[in-house]
């Protein structure tokens, strides 16, 4: 019997560490933008003033011009303004832009040397937006076989 409050005192403790980030919020709450994020990805993808991560559903591997991943935003303002801050400030930090298409659920689609990036937004019931930024790297076709 005492093994087994042992077992579940330190599973207990396991479970309530992993919930945790040293000198962070609780993993899964959400943030807002600061300057300490915009920095790590600075120069690279723009992020709105006000947008909130949501962490819970964002992944971002390495910094800088090389990261890859997913960043999943909650932006507030109106569709049209948040999907024209996108396709003019991309290409303002290097990137190109290849397809666009605005609607219920519009998307962005760009290149930057060898990633590539996608941006899909779609309205919220509470006037909000809800944007996913995923980069990852392009795929090149294998040249012909001689």
């Amino acid at each position: 019997m005492t093994t087994t409050k042992l077992l579940f005192a330190l599973l207990t403790a396991v479970c309530v560490s992993g919930c945790t980030t040293i000198g962070g919020p609780a993993l899964g709450g959400d943030s807002t933008v600061t300057e300490a994020t915009t920095k790590q990805i600075s120069g690279d993808v723009p992020l709105p003033p006000g947008a909130v991560i949501k962490q819970q559903d964002t992944l971002v591997m390495s910094a800088a011009s090389t990261w890859l991943g997913r960043i999943s935003l909650s932006v507030a303002g109106e569709q049209q303004t948040v999907f024209t801050y996108f396709k003019d400030g991309m290409p303002a930090s290097g990137w190109t832009l290849t397809s666009s298409s605005f609607s219920k659920t519009s998307l962005l689609t760009f290149t930057k040397g060898d990633r590539v990036a996608n941006i899909q937004m779609q309205g919220t019931s509470f006037g909000g937006n809800d944007v996913l930024i995923t980069v990852a790297p392009a795929v090149r076709p294998a040249p012909p076989r001689p």
